[in-house]
């Protein structure tokens, strides 16, 4: 479903706002069919012992260890508003800009045979939140292209006509991860599991990459044989900014021959896009952000067209 509104105003801008929403149905979707069962005194060294088929079958059972079923049970949804303005190619510039505020939602989707299951195989929506890489708030683009006037001069026009620049601005706000306990707290012999949120505001006062959430005080791994409270992919990481810069400029040489000059530059501000933080509450690492986008790169061409 997509309503769209549009104005014109003048003879050169055009704005639009449009509503984007679906709901998916059939995502695959994993689940562990033969988890641990678990029993008061269970540790993670009784965990193939205690695996419902060698329950049900003690001789034959122990030879079975990870069993995952792929249903297609799982659904999603996804929502957005669109605005976006565009300024026509007039005087010598052009001018697309749009801004997208969305928000998507889905259970635990696997893309192959074997990959992210249900941490508690009897509760499906327990794993159910924000889109993983999918689910960006706020995302907003801009792409120009701005031409030199024509010079009257020769001198002029062969020093100062026919450039072009072109940049392209992108900035938007973090992807949601998850928060783990990195051991098997439920003793279903299932990874993934999440810890118990102790309070509202489990960010840093002060993010850095050196600390972006708290650890203490702010998660607990729950009891042994039970499920944290934490929701899945409830912590948003770091936002993204980034201008990308082309300048270019055309001679013409003969009749029907030309030469172009083109430099181009990414993230020509050499700004530091940092990823997500390390999640997992038995690493060393915890809240610290340790990896980042790519730096600045530059390139140039020179093309010779006849």
């Amino acid at each position: 479903m997509e309503p769209q509104r549009a104005k014109q105003i003048g003879t050169s801008w055009l704005f639009k706002a449009s509503y984007m929403g679906n709901n998916t149905v059939h995502l695959w979707t994993d689940r562990e069919i033969n988890p641990a069962i678990y029993v008061p005194g269970a540790t993670t060294v009784t965990t193939q012992a205690r695996r419902r088929l060698t329950q049900l079958n003690p001789t034959q059972g122990p030879l079975y260890g990870t069993v995952e079923l792929l249903d297609d049970g799982g659904t999603g949804s996804y929502n957005a508003l669109i605005m976006s303005a565009e300024h026509r190619l007039s005087n010598h510039f052009m001018v697309l800009a749009n801004y997208t505020w969305s928000h998507c939602i889905s259970d635990l989707v696997t893309s192959e045979l074997s990959g992210p299951i249900y941490t508690n195989p009897a509760n499906r929506r327990g794993d159910r939140g924000n889109c993983t890489q999918i689910d960006t708030r706020g995302n907003f683009n801009l792409s120009a292209v701005v031409q030199s006037p024509h010079m009257s001069s020769r001198v002029l026009q062969w020093v100062a006509g026919d450039w072009q620049l072109s940049p392209i601005v992108t900035a938007h706000t973090g992807g949601y991860f998850n928060v783990t306990t990195g051991v098997d707290n439920a003793l279903n012999g299932i990874g993934g599991q999440r810890p118990n949120q102790l309070v509202n505001d489990p960010y840093c006062a002060h993010q850095s990459i050196s600390c972006w959430m708290n650890l203490t005080g702010t998660f607990a791994a729950p009891a042994a044989g039970t499920f944290g409270n934490f929701g899945y992919n409830n912590l948003v990481g770091p936002g993204f900014f980034e201008i990308d810069l082309a300048l270019s400029k055309r001679f013409r040489v003969r009749e029907h021959q030309s030469a172009e000059i083109r430099a181009e530059s990414f993230n020509i501000q050499n700004r530091a896009n940092f990823l997500n933080p390390t999640a997992a509450m038995n690493s060393s690492n915890f809240g610290k952000i340790l990896t980042d986008v790519s730096p600045r790169i530059m390139q140039f061409a020179i093309k010779y067209a006849f």
